[in-house]
């Protein structure tokens, strides 16, 4: 049967023996200088997540159930889920476990930049640097993740006040929507011709393989 696009986290980034892992959003700015020596900044494209992950040294047996999604990873229309493992769970949640009977939902969107999240534990506690994502639209179904950049205590009803996030609210987001938590994601695929095989030392190890990632709307 023919894999099925996004690859889950446990059918592609789970397994992979992580080293290293950068995981930003950087925001897509140019800037003018008046003659005065201001700095106009102003945003030219869309705000992703990208990313590049080296992976540590691998036997024979297990590069080999790496390499070949790998080179899948890299063909036209392929694509996975990626999440950042350092904010898995909220700060004041390590493990999820606060999480464990609840179903966050979005309660409303504020603009572009703001939203609430219903569905809670009474007194649960978002924090400024975690993760949240949802899906939104169809055709595709598209993958949007954000940071928090204010937070908030639910109150006793499960409801948060409105946290603001980066990078922007698209289109498309509902509310009624079922937000992740724990182990946030986005759809991704391998930036084309950063894929680095790595090399193979003592005839059995593989060392300094890499590929670098971008978040996708597609």
């Amino acid at each position: 049967m023919a894999i099925a696009f996004p690859l889950s986290l446990a059918g592609f980034m789970n397994l992979l023996p992580i080293r290293d892992l950068n995981f930003d959003c950087p925001p897509e700015v140019s800037v003018a200088r008046t003659r005065g020596g201001e700095l106009l900044p102003a945003e030219i494209g869309t705000r992703l997540w990208s990313g590049e992950i080296t992976l540590d040294t691998m036997t024979r047996r297990e590069a080999a159930r790496i390499r070949p999604l790998i080179d899948l990873m890299g063909t036209a229309g392929a694509s996975f889920l990626v999440t950042d493992p350092s904010r898995a769970f909220p700060l004041e949640d390590p493990g999820g476990v606060g999480l464990a009977v609840a179903a966050p939902v979005i309660n409303s969107v504020i603009g572009t930049r703001e939203l609430t999240v219903s569905g809670l534990p009474a007194g649960y506690v978002l924090s400024r640097d975690d993760l949240i994502s949802f899906s939104y639209a169809s055709s595709p179904t598209r993958y949007a993740l954000h940071q928090l950049v204010t937070g908030s205590t639910a109150s006793g009803a499960g409801v948060s006040n409105p946290v603001e996030v980066v990078p922007p609210i698209r289109q498309g987001a509902a509310t009624g929507t079922a937000v992740a938590l724990i182990r946030p994601v986005c759809k991704a695929i391998i930036v084309p011709g950063s894929v680095e095989k790595g090399r193979v030392r003592s005839g059995t190890l593989t060392e300094g393989m890499s590929f670098r990632w971008q978040q996708t709307l597609r």
